[in-house]
């Protein structure tokens, strides 16, 4: 859909110079069509003077290649147990996304690098579960993120792209969840936003029903959302990483469907938005 450019002024001249951590799940990117989907709106929205952060995750790309290296994917409470061959399996995953991310930004104008050392994470001890204590293997928690290196790419009008896995700060790596890596990101580097691009539709009121996406949220609803167990799958672990970033200093986090087209776009451009907009305070709601 074409934007009414006129109306979007406002929020162009508001996002200028500004640094959005975006973070794109792996189904947004499960097809090459779906790449170049949106590469072509992160290329506009960098194009129109944000600065921009990538983060991507690989899980369903990850989940084939590690059944290709002869090992079925386990997860437990929708966790990945990371075995050697599930972080092998990872690594081949995210570098070709990377990769293919890279390639789809310059295609369209943008200077994009993989900025592949840019957070240090540390073994998760076993941890309990519905299955009782589970060792998840190679799987890390941040420790540190390195913000000078990513501001100095950004100064030089680059899009940094950031995957798992990271180092472990001692010649490994780790696998971290995608969400809260972006988010420990947004905080480290200032952010204005983080924006998550998911399958789903936003932040929902019912998890069994897709069209229940609401408009705009403060954290302390959306947490009063999880302790009232309305927070179901995935949007668990994005509720944590939104917290975070909001804790950390990020004034907006917006969840928007990175699979329905020009998404990004009109979240970012228009006033009705096109998913989920989390919000510090109650009263910036209500206004």
């Amino acid at each position: 859909m074409s934007l009414d450019l006129i109306r979007a002024s406002a929020h162009v001249r508001e996002h200028q110079a500004k640094t959005f951590v975006i973070k794109v799940g792996g189904a947004c990117l499960a097809k090459p069509r779906y790449i170049q989907r949106v590469a072509e709106q992160l290329a506009c929205v960098h194009a129109l003077g944000a600065r921009l952060v990538v983060v991507h995750g690989a899980g369903p790309q990850a989940n084939e290649c590690q059944r290709s290296l002869g090992e079925e994917p386990v997860f437990v409470d929708g966790r990945r147990v990371t075995t050697l061959a599930a972080l092998e399996a990872l690594t081949m995953s995210t570098s070709a996304l990377t990769e293919a991310l890279k390639v789809a930004l310059e295609a369209r104008g943008s200077v994009a690098s993989a900025a592949t050392n840019c957070a240090i994470a540390t073994k998760r001890p076993p941890m309990q579960t519905s299955e009782g204590e589970v060792d998840f293997g190679l799987v890390g928690d941040i420790q540190s993120v390195d913000a000078a290196s990513v501001k100095a790419a950004l100064d030089e009008g680059v899009i940094p792209i950031v995957a798992p896995p990271v180092p472990d700060g001692s010649g490994g790596h780790l696998n971290v969840n995608a969400d809260l890596l972006a988010a420990e990101l947004a905080v480290g580097l200032g952010a204005a936003k983080l924006v998550l691009l998911t399958s789903a539709a936003g932040v929902l009121a019912d998890p069994t029903d897709p069209h229940s996406a609401i408009s705009v949220l403060s954290l302390a609803e959306l947490l009063e959302q999880r302790e009232g167990g309305s927070i179901a799958g995935g949007m668990h672990v994005k509720t944590s990483a939104i917290e975070t970033a909001m804790r950390g200093g990020v004034a907006r986090v917006h969840v928007v469907n990175g699979m329905d087209e020009d998404s990004l776009l009109v979240e970012l451009y228009t006033n009705q938005g096109a998913g989920t907009l989390i919000l510090a305070e109650a009263e910036e709601v209500t206004a």
